[in-house]
């Protein structure tokens, strides 16, 4: 009896280890199932709100496209409109104009290049009163017209063409009415 007493003993204990063993097993999987079901949670979780954002954005452009292809056929239409215009204001020009050009006969208008041509001081001789200035025959001045030299909008003092060449002239400074503190300089203007 003894023996079979060991032996149930036995049996018990290794029933037991093999039902606690059963129960940690079944414990782990069901730890490790749960901690599935809660990824598994979490990804769908993701997902959904990754394919709402994603809505979100599709909505947000397909309003631009819709936006953007409205103001397209806006500007067509205006362009359309603007070329109908412009035809039909060609159509109206070409039938106001005259059918045989008219001759007008302008009377002749003479310039004088002296109240036109502005030119500068090239050059001082200070010992003579001379000055050279950058304009000339080509301007149409000649000797013994009279210029006046300015600096800014100063008067500084008057002068007499000596010698007039092409594009360059040398005058004298007349004495008496030049400025008493101003001196002629290089870059004056010559009027």
């Amino acid at each position: 009896m003894k023996k079979t007493q060991a032996f149930l003993v036995i049996g018990f204990i290794v029933a037991a280890a093999l039902a606690i063993g059963f129960f940690m097993q079944k414990e782990d999987e069901k730890n490790s199932r749960m901690k599935a079901e809660s990824m598994l949670s979490s990804v769908m979780k993701e997902k959904e709100d990754l394919a709402i954002k994603m809505n979100e954005k599709l909505q947000e452009k397909e309003r631009l496209i819709t936006y953007l292809s409205a103001s397209l056929y806006k500007e067509k239409t205006i362009k359309l409109k603007l070329a109908e215009n412009l035809e039909r204001s060609g159509r109206r020009f070409l039938a106001a104009a005259p059918k045989k050009p008219v001759e007008i006969e302008l009377e002749k208008i003479v310039i004088s290049s002296l109240l036109e041509a502005e030119g500068k001081v090239l050059a001082v001789d200070k010992q003579n009163d001379l000055i050279v200035i950058n304009l000339g025959s080509m301007n149409n001045l000649k000797s013994g017209d009279k210029l006046s030299v300015y600096r800014g909008d100063s008067f500084i003092a008057s002068a007499e063409l000596v010698k007039v060449q092409n594009r360059i002239s040398a005058a004298a400074i007349l004495p008496g009415d030049s400025s008493k503190d101003l001196k002629v300089e290089v870059n004056d203007t010559v009027k």
